[in-house]
């Protein structure tokens, strides 16, 4: 199946993906490495009017280690899987990665997209709730900042 048609939008900052949002609410969708996203689209899970891609947006992507882990929405899972600060530092995420799909999606899968689908096949939103509240994602959107705490319903 493929998804039903949408608007696409590629912003060139993280200013304007937030201002594209804004402006849209619930009929927009990010796009970040598409692995979760584009298949809930096929299937007709997920038909959102507009699609903003952040793919783009470098500012993103990123692995820091300053007392405590911070791996950016837009860091892909081959980046964790084979980082060795992560593995250090968080043993279970770099461990599970590797048993996400195969190394083709991994290239582009994203952290931020996995978790933020709550993409079971994607290993990431487990691996977030039995590290509990000390791994807790914090999200930028158009309304102010916040942590969601990954729970099981």
């Amino acid at each position: 199946m493929k998804p039903a048609a949408f608007e696409y939008a590629r912003p060139e900052s993280v200013a304007e993906a937030l201002a594209l949002l804004a402006g849209e609410g619930e009929r927009a969708k990010v796009l970040a490495g598409g692995q979760s996203l584009v298949a809930l689209m096929n299937l007709r899970l997920a038909a959102p009017e507009l699609v903003v891609d952040i793919g783009r947006l470098e500012e993103l992507r990123y692995v820091r280690q300053n007392g405590a882990l911070r791996i950016g929405a837009l860091t892909t899972q081959r980046t964790v899987e084979h980082d060795g600060s992560i593995a250090a530092s968080c043993p279970l995420l770099a461990e599970a990665v590797g048993h996400i799909a195969h190394a083709a999606i991994r290239n582009r899968g994203t952290v931020g997209g996995s978790i933020a689908h709550a993409d079971p096949a994607a290993e990431l939103p487990l691996v977030m709730l039995a590290l509990g509240g000390g791994r807790t994602p914090r999200t930028r959107s158009p309304r102010p900042r916040r942590r969601v705490a990954a729970r099981s319903r």
